[in-house]
């Protein structure tokens, strides 16, 4: 059996939740938010949005049988000027599932779903600019970068730079 990727059905938010958390945990260099905060949080942003089936809000996740292995969520913008954007959040694979394609295609179920979205003409998404991997996957999709702020976030002693990253409907390879 492959891995199978597909939207999170609204009786899965707690294996999202589950998953959320061990990517904080794992790789706290590669995300905005902290296990330490986020652990506190009674129920997450997105945990909503799956129970609720939000089709401007979702998450998928790319399984191994019943298992939840990796994360990508899309975010439609609320405005109305802006609603022909959205956000690619959250991208995570478990490690010992990396290098086997299984985040591009996690990517590709999201960006299909988000450019066969009414109205959906672009999506954007920030990185840290340290992430050469993710930042190359990005690239190999279509996406393009339009600036890079340093000192994004702070941690500890030092700083990272963020990335900012956009794909329009016209150029998804």
């Amino acid at each position: 059996m492959g891995i199978i990727i597909r939207k999170l059905q609204p009786h899965e938010s707690t294996i999202y939740r589950e998953v959320r958390l061990a990517c904080l945990k794992n790789v706290p260099q590669f995300f905005g938010s902290t296990y330490e905060e986020e652990i506190l949080n009674p129920k997450f942003f997105f945990e909503t949005y799956i129970e609720t089936d939000s089709p401007d809000h979702v998450m998928f996740g790319a399984f191994d049988g019943r298992r939840l292995i990796g994360i990508t969520g899309f975010n439609r913008m609320a405005r109305k000027r802006a609603s022909h954007r959205g956000e690619l959040v959250q991208v995570y694979v478990e490690p010992g599932y990396r290098g086997q394609n299984v985040g591009e295609n996690l990517l590709r179920h999201v960006l299909d779903y988000a450019f066969g979205q009414e109205g959906i003409e672009q999506v954007q998404l920030s990185v840290i600019a340290s992430n050469k991997t993710a930042i190359k996957l990005y690239e190999k999709l279509g996406f393009k970068s339009f600036g890079v702020q340093p000192h994004y976030f702070k941690v500890e002693d030092g700083y990272l730079d963020q990335q900012f990253m956009q794909l329009f409907k016209s150029d998804y390879l």
